[in-house]
This record gives C-alpha cells, structure tokens and sequence, in this order.
C-alpha cells in the first residue's frame, strides 16, 4: 500500500488507533508497523488506559501544520498537564499488559463458543475484540446486548446479528468468567423455531 502511495506521489497516515495492541500481539514493535508511513497516531486510550488522550508523529513540516490546525479548529487546550501525566503513565506501565486483555479476550471466545446458537472463529481472535453472531439463538443483537446489560455485561451490536465485546484495563479475568455465565443463562435458552413442514423427531435436541 505505502510503495504504492508513492508511485502515485500521494502520502501516507497509519491510524494508531489499535497500534500496540498489534505490536503486543505480534510481537512486532510499534515502529516497525509504522515504517514507511509520513505520519501516524498513538491513541492512549482504551488498552492504555487514559480518559483522554492521543499523539501524532510525523516531520516537522507536517506536525507545524498539525499544531496550526489544531488550534484554528478549537482543539488547544490550557492546563493539560495532568491528562500528558496520565500518556506517560499508560506508556510507561500499560503497554506490555495489553497481553491480559488478549488472553482475557480468548478466554471470552472460548466460553462463548461453547453456548448454542452462538456462532464465532475463536482461532480469529487475537487482540482484545471478540465478534460473534447470534443468529442461531432466534434473536437479534439489539435483542441479546440489551439482556445482557440487565445483568451488568455491556457489549454492543454492530449488525442485526452480530455483537462486538472488547476487554480492557477494568476487565479481569473473573469478569470476563461471570459474563460467559451470564450469556449462556441469558442467550443459551432460545433458539431458533423449527420450519413448519419439517419432520422433527419427539424429544429430539
């Protein structure tokens, strides 16, 4: 994508939004995944566990640019020296435990696998988003996220059918336990009904 970008004289921006959650996965540092892009960012919250907070890097040229647009578009801020106090922080103590949301994610996949109806690649997971569909359960997204959050569990539908959980900082392990819990009594009672006209066996499953 890069070498092409630049046969066509165009340059190139890496959204960082996820960066080290890759590099963690991987096991590719950071700068390498953003080798050969003219600027990028580093977004610190999420994973890293900021309220607020992002980076950009690029040359000099384009972040005097950046600083200039920043300001005429209202994005100065005055006494930000505390939210930079959270940014050194995450940098410095929440970047290698971006592992534990990995596992922590896996560990969702695997119990969620596991409840009829519930259809998900738990081999494709490997950051902290886990996305699984509910098609077979007999009802939709909406449906499944809004019981799930009557019993504290919050994920959220991206499709009619499908669902997007993330783990994060405030995620533990036995969290994550409790919410596959809470989705196979939740989830795992409904099914889809059968077609009419179809041969069913008495007391079949």
């Amino acid at each position: 994508m890069v070498e092409a970008a630049r046969r066509h004289g165009m340059r190139t921006h890496l959204d960082g939004a996820r960066l080290l959650n890759a590099a963690v996965a991987s096991g590719v540092p950071a700068d390498e995944h953003a080798r050969g892009f003219d600027s990028v960012t580093l977004c610190l919250t999420k994973g890293l566990g900021c309220p607020v907070g992002a980076l950009v890097a690029g040359d000099r040229a384009f972040i005097a640019d950046a600083r200039r647009y920043k300001h005429m578009f209202g994005g100065a801020m005055r006494q930000a020296g505390i939210i930079a106090a959270a940014g050194l922080y995450a940098l410095e103590h929440n970047i290698d435990r971006l592992a534990e949301d990995h596992t922590n994610a896996k560990i969702l996949a695997r119990g969620l696998s596991e409840i009829p109806g519930i259809l998900i690649d738990v081999a494709h997971v490997e950051t902290n988003m886990v996305f699984f569909d509910v098609a077979g359960t007999g009802i939709t997204a909406t449906e499944a996220v809004e019981r799930l959050l009557a019993h504290g569990v919050r994920m959220g539908a991206s499709s009619r059918t499908r669902i997007r959980a993330v783990t994060h900082l405030d995620v533990t392990q036995s969290d994550v336990e409790r919410a596959v819990d809470i989705a196979r009594d939740v989830l795992g009672k409904t099914r889809i009904p059968p077609v009419r006209g179809r041969a069913e066996t008495p007391g079949a499953e």
